[in-house]
């Protein structure tokens, strides 16, 4: 379901970009003003009432406890329960699924600084779980935070379309002639999402000083060799420790990882893909004196998709990935308070005429592979 609303008419004040862009691309005025104004006024006297402010109530505390029980218990399950092979195998896929549990519901609130109000103890809870799935933590707060939640679906802005050559992500790219096949195989170019982080991406962004809209970066100095010790880390969890315990040959072990990090990337690549590249979504042009023809507030909410995003159990497992709109207007939030934030979200969407996409998440999956094959048929409507 799609609630539509009118043409734009306001300033986009609240996204200003921590970093100089070559385009200078800035938002437009439109009428989100008073939306936006109103739903964080809602917002804001909810999470005084929760006694809490923004951040974890201790719901993300107990899921934490939780997953990282199971994802510690199924580690050791695998290494000294003295299981067989196959055994082994589903211990560690348990393993590598309570990582990304952990990494959507834990380390990505910490991301955001909005796990508690120390700032250290967030960005280490991101450091520790985020080195567990293969992702250097620096690196991936520079390109969701300072870019992708920046300008999301504009190109030569948002980092997230960019700098894909194999699949079109956006209306607004080349079309290629490989493009009309890319419904049949970008699934499987997704299942190497991990292994693709972990071995190139990291590697690029460290050295690249041009990213998207992110011009001359200068990374601190701590980022060389936290790449390291994250890199030295996930090898050492995922292979090292295993081949030195584990009564099987070197190559099995070596199999069974990419394995389990190919389900890793599907779970991954399920629970998220179309929440912003989905038939609903729009993919806004910066126009040559580099304004995007949207305000803030809209563009937040045009280029979202939510699924089920009132539901207590996908908010439990996607880790609030699910209620995408009230991610992006209120990105330092803890995520277990998005399904009442997008309540308001939505009753003041209608009240106001502003764009809501919302659907199921079979809805959402459906909706991806029916935009993969739009786009791969060359359309540029977006």
């Amino acid at each position: 379901m799609t609630i539509t609303a009118n043409a734009p008419a306001r300033r986009g004040a609240h996204a200003a970009t921590p970093r100089p862009t070559h385009l200078r691309a800035r938002f437009a005025s439109d009428a989100s003003d008073a939306f936006f104004a109103d739903v964080r006024r809602r917002v804001a006297l909810h999470l005084r009432q929760t006694g809490h402010g923004r951040y974890d109530d201790g719901r993300i505390a107990l899921k934490g406890a939780v997953y990282g029980t199971i994802t510690l218990g199924a580690y050791l399950v695998a290494l000294w329960g003295g299981l067989p092979p196959w055994g082994s195998f589903a211990a560690g896929l348990v393993f590598g699924l309570g990582c990304l549990m952990l990494g959507l519901n834990v380390g990505h609130d910490g991301a955001h600084n909005c796990l508690t109000r120390h700032r250290w103890l967030n960005l280490t809870l991101q450091t520790v779980i985020f080195t567990l799935i293969g992702a250097d933590a620096y690196l991936w707060r520079l390109r969701h935070v300072k870019s992708h939640h920046v300008f999301p679906n504009v190109n030569d802005c948002d980092i997230d379309i960019d700098d894909y050559w194999w699949i079109r992500l956006s209306p607004n790219q080349p079309h290629l002639p490989h493009h009309r096949f890319q419904h049949l195989y970008a699934p499987l170019i997704f299942w190497l999402t991990n292994i693709h982080t972990t071995f190139y991406q990291d590697a690029v962004y460290l050295f690249k000083r041009d990213l998207a809209n992110m011009r001359d970066i200068r990374h601190p100095w701590y980022a060389y060799p936290l790449f390291i010790a994250s890199k030295v880390g996930y090898f050492a969890i995922w292979l090292g420790i295993p081949m030195a315990v584990l009564p099987y040959p070197w190559w099995w072990i070596a199999l069974a990882w990419p394995a389990i990090s190919f389900v890793m990337s599907v779970a991954f690549i399920a629970l998220l893909i179309g929440t912003h590249f989905a038939e609903e979504t729009v993919f806004p042009v910066v126009d040559e004196s580099g304004v995007i023809p949207l305000g803030w507030a809209w563009h937040a909410l045009a280029t979202s998709l939510d699924w089920n995003p009132e539901s207590r159990l996908a908010n439990a497992i996607a880790g609030g990935a699910n209620a995408h709109a009230a991610h992006h207007l209120f990105p330092n939030v803890a995520h277990v308070h998005y399904p009442e934030i997008t309540r308001i979200i939505r009753e003041e969407a209608a009240r106001h005429s502003m764009p809501y996409n919302v659907t199921s998440f079979a809805g959402m999956l459906r909706s991806h592979y029916r935009f993969l094959r739009r786009l791969g048929q060359g359309s540029t409507a977006g």
